[in-house]
């Protein structure tokens, strides 16, 4: 059985803020905000438990010279992969999820956010202990 494709989900609202220094390592500053119709005090917790992985791959700067891979050819090379990972850790990929390809070109990375959940039969184990968005922002 085939799966649906993903798109990576595309980030609006950005915002370059300038450059900063952390550590004695120069790094550019960008804003990134998406609008919620849900307030925090709203988030009641219902629905399934979400856990959101990030996957970090090196850029072969050699590869990108030749070609500059999009962020949705990136994540289609590494979906199997990230599958796998997955599938190790007793999840599954969450399809209603759209995930999220970030670059730090300075670091020669990319990251993959993807939303997760626990697989038929398995449960969270303690360090995975869902929260609701309130809990995460109000400790």
């Amino acid at each position: 059985m085939r799966k649906k494709a993903l798109d990576v989900a595309k980030f609006g609202g950005t915002e370059k803020l300038g450059k900063g220094v952390v550590h004695g390592y120069d790094h550019e500053v960008e804003s990134i905000e998406t609008q919620s119709k849900r307030h925090l005090e709203e988030d009641m917790g219902q629905g399934a438990a979400a856990i959101i992985r990030c996957f970090t791959f090196g850029i072969n700067p050699v590869a990108f010279k030749e070609h500059q891979p999009t962020k949705q050819e990136l994540f289609n090379s590494h979906i199997k992969g990230i599958e796998v990972m997955l599938w190790r850790d007793g999840m599954t990929l969450m399809l209603d999820v759209e995930p999220r390809v970030l670059f730090d070109q300075q670091a020669m990375t990319y990251k993959i956010f993807v939303g997760a959940r626990p697989a038929r039969g398995h449960l969270l184990t303690r360090l995975q202990v869902p929260r609701t968005l309130k809990e995460i922002v109000h400790g």
